[in-house]
């Protein structure tokens, strides 16, 4: 069933109460969705407003995103291609994480529990492996401030058998007001909830738990508990964003800015006015000429003589494209990215010296929070989940640098040694800080 709200208003016309529509037509609709029921339900423009379904379009021209709002980030990762770049990258690097299982020795242990828990690590849950999994826990984390995910155990207590992302959009935690003086989470969450479809799905303590990487905002009584990231000050950015690349596809839509068309004439005899039959028989020349689609195109054709006066920028002139790298440097400093990364410009050193900053300064970071907060909520005393990212190729020592250093620093040692500065002994010590060697085994050798 299908339904379109619209205004209803009664006219009168010469005494007969007359009641007019407004036309209905899907495609004029601005907004549309289904209920709860399953009905189809077309909006226009207008009464989106009053109902707040505004927020939710599915329209790129849209411009007004709130970036504190957990549904306009959603919407503005499916549209702003510099956020959708930039976090797709940080996810890309957090995949190449390697999990794993130790004990409280340090030791890859192989008892069930331990099985367990690897397993489900490796596949998650029916749609995601292991890296696809990390992958998208590193973007809700770096987009929303807070990853929360829901578990499916077969007893209380027991290993998960399952695990999978929440959309934070449809994640809610209702607070009691209360929070200093409270030592138990049910003390100061009383309702634990996913809006799925219009329906609330309660969640228990052990049907889910939360990764945070940000603020915790406490708004009183009967409030949604609230997370603020880096990304809620990336509104203007991504706003500025948007505004530009509609712009830019205006000026090419409609070929150009605007202008005035105006008589360049200086004889005596001016322009003649053209008439209808004159217009129509030049656009269909020039349509039979130079048309490819069959079609008038959007060209004034004429024989006389006229000049045109723009009022406005060209899109050189307005500097449009400009706007991708402005807010795709703003978006990069904000989630903790180097810009260079995403630079067509940078040479390969300056990249891979990102790339390394990145890992050792955001994803090395963040999978050490994740592993944390895995190892509390999946794992029974005694084992701890560990994200390794040692093979990462650009987090390898320079060999090449490596033994550079150590040809100059041996050369050094020589030298000191020669000249009576110190001896065997305290150079083989201070080797040892750049080999892998044992300068006390030496000394006992020669003693």
């Amino acid at each position: 069933m299908s339904r379109v709200l619209s205004f209803r208003n009664p006219f009168t016309v010469e005494g007969i109460r007359t009641p007019i529509y407004i036309k209905q037509m899907r495609d004029q609709a601005a907004y549309s969705g289904k209920d709860v029921d399953g009905n189809d339900w077309y909006l226009n423009k207008l009464l989106s407003e009053f109902t707040g379904l505004s927020h939710y379009a599915s329209n790129n021209n849209k411009v007004d995103f709130d970036l504190s709002l957990d549904a306009h980030k959603r919407i503005a990762l499916t549209v702003c291609t510099p956020l959708s770049t930039v976090l797709n990258r940080c996810g890309n690097l957090s995949k190449n994480g390697r999990f794993y299982i130790q004990d409280k020795d340090g030791n890859e242990p192989s008892t069930k529990e331990a099985k367990k828990i690897r397993d489900l690590l490796l596949k998650p849950n029916l749609f995601q492996s292991g890296r696809q999994f990390l992958k998208q826990v590193e973007i809700t984390l770096k987009l929303f401030g807070y990853c929360p995910i829901f578990t499916l155990r077969a007893t209380s207590g027991s290993i998960p058998l399952s695990m999978m992302v929440i959309p934070p959009e449809l994640f809610h935690q209702n607070t009691t007001g209360k929070l200093w003086m409270q030592s138990d989470i049910s003390e100061v969450i009383n309702k634990t909830y996913i809006d799925w479809n219009g329906k609330n799905i309660d969640l228990d303590e052990e049907d889910y738990f939360v990764i945070s990487d940000s603020e915790i905002v406490f708004n009183g009584v009967d409030s949604d508990l609230e997370y603020r990231s880096e990304s809620d000050s990336l509104s203007h950015s991504v706003n500025n964003w948007m505004a530009q690349i509609i712009g830019r596809g205006t000026l090419i839509k409609h070929g150009g800015p605007k202008g005035i068309i105006s008589n360049d004439d200086s004889t005596e005899f001016q322009n003649a006015a053209m008439t209808k039959n004159d217009k129509e028989e030049l656009n269909n020349l020039f349509k039979s000429k130079y048309g490819i689609v069959n079609k008038l195109f959007s060209v004034w054709v004429t024989q006389k003589k006229i000049k045109w006066t723009p009022l406005s920028f060209d899109v050189g002139q307005l500097k449009l494209h400009e706007e991708d790298t402005a807010c795709q440097s703003s978006i990069s400093n904000a989630i903790g990215l180097d810009p260079s990364m995403f630079s067509a410009d940078s040479k390969y050193d300056n990249k891979d010296a990102a790339k390394k900053s990145a890992y050792q300064d955001l994803i090395i970071p963040d999978s050490e929070n994740i592993s944390e907060t895995l190892t509390e909520a999946l794992c029974p005393d005694g084992l701890f989940i560990k994200i390794d990212y040692s093979h990462v190729a650009c987090l390898q020592i320079d060999k090449q640098a490596e033994s550079s250093t150590l040809v100059k620093v041996s050369t050094s040692f020589v030298n000191l040694v020669n000249n009576g500065l110190i001896s065997k002994d305290e150079a083989r010590i201070e080797l040892s800080k750049y080999l892998d060697i044992n300068p006390a085994k030496k000394i006992e050798n020669e003693n």
